[in-house]
């Protein structure tokens, strides 16, 4: 029988990460999978990117917890109706194993209902460092729920080792959205520029600002601060809406807004393929997103990080660090388009997150671990 792998989603960025995954999986004579996908998939809101869960692998099961507020009450009730959900489910498909990423709430819960269980869990993107507010504590306490850990960097992989996780149970694999991004997985820059409605001719800015849990009430200042630096300027705008943190609503009425009156295009999902494609042809990258840390330098353009969201995680040369101001925005930017020490920075800089190989190293490690009781026994190190 082959060995059964339950992944979980909730959002679009860490789905893509899985991509590679499936695709190797479905080489392997040795494993199967399924995959929950949960909270932001199916909201409207965000544009229901369940259906391209759906239309990219097979096995899929829907599970809709998402509370439509983005308070934050409702956040922790939307947890909780996923932890009660996911239970029952793990409980009729009893998979081998669970396998997790990053740092999201929704995820918090797959893994407690997985260890109540006694399902061993695979959590990829442990032991990274940010302060966009909970993720950070989330990240940590999933790390101590996880069974295995698969790092994007070997600094992650050492953080683990130090919060008093066996050595043997930690991988340094590298990020597996990198496989695909070195496999020219994206929309060509013809197909881009038309879908888009984009000249060559003019700057091309791309933005997805997120709200910072620990600082929702300064959501809309932030927001306003970039909308106001960005618009500014004479050049194309591209903006992604934010992902269901509490604040968002805020972020996202900003974005309408300014649409209505500037040369901001504002989308609710854009796939995957679609927005490397855009990284592909974008003078510089704008917010506060993963993307921008781990993604951008793959595609050798600017990544311009507001605020304290990523505070702490690891960055190539290609990224001005500023905080929510639109005069600082404003100089980060036109450093970024027209000081040409740096361009010539970013055309040399080099992604630490691997190269382009973690799907393999993943799935050998899914055929060959040992489920014994030692792997679901966890104790301190020392």
């Amino acid at each position: 029988m082959r060995r059964h792998i339950c992944f979980f989603t909730g959002k679009r960025g860490g789905f893509t990460h899985f991509v590679p995954i499936f695709e190797e999986i479905d080489k392997s004579s040795l494993l199967k999978y399924s995959i929950f996908a949960s909270d932001m998939h199916l909201s409207n809101s965000f544009g229901k990117t369940v259906n391209s869960v759906e239309n990219r692998t097979q096995n899929v099961y829907k599970i809709d917890t998402l509370i439509n507020s983005d308070s934050k009450v409702a956040r922790a009730k939307s947890i909780g109706i996923g932890l009660l959900s996911y239970s029952q489910m793990l409980d009729i498909l009893k998979p081998d194993l669970v396998f997790l990423l990053g740092d999201r709430g929704e995820v918090l819960a797959m893994a407690i209902a997985a260890m109540e269980l006694n399902i061993p869990i695979i959590h990829l993107f442990g032991g990274d460092i940010t302060q966009g507010g909970v993720d950070e504590l989330v990240r940590h306490a999933i790390t101590k729920l996880a069974n295995i850990h698969l790092t994007s960097n070997q600094g992650s992989a050492d953080r683990i080792l130090k919060m008093g996780e066996n050595s043997w149970r930690i991988n340094n694999v590298g990020s597996p959205a990198l496989d695909l991004i070195k496999q020219n997985r994206f929309t060509n820059k013809k197909k881009i520029f038309k879908k888009f409605f984009l000249c060559e001719n003019k700057p091309i800015i791309l933005l997805l600002q997120h709200s910072v849990t620990w600082q929702v009430d300064q959501t809309e200042k932030q927001i306003i601060e970039t909308l106001k630096a960005i618009t500014d300027f004479d050049s194309q705008i591209v903006a992604v809406y934010p992902c269901a943190d509490p604040g968002y609503e805020t972020i996202i009425n900003n974005l309408e807004e300014y649409s209505r009156k500037t040369n901001l295009r504002v989308y609710k999902n854009i796939e995957f393929e679609d927005f490397w494609g855009l990284m592909n042809i974008a003078d510089v990258f704008i917010g506060n997103s993963s993307a921008g840390v781990m993604e951008t330098a793959s595609f050798k353009i600017p990544f311009i990080n507001i605020g304290i969201r990523q505070e702490g995680r690891l960055r190539a040369d290609n990224v001005i660090d500023v905080d929510h101001d639109r005069y600082k925005i404003k100089e980060a930017i036109q450093k970024a388009l027209f000081d040409a020490a740096f361009i010539d920075q970013v055309q040399n800089c080099i992604s630490p997150y691997g190269d382009g190989t973690a799907s393999k190293k993943i799935v050998s490690i899914l055929e060959s671990l040992k489920i014994n009781p030692q792997l679901i026994q966890k104790k301190m190190t020392y």
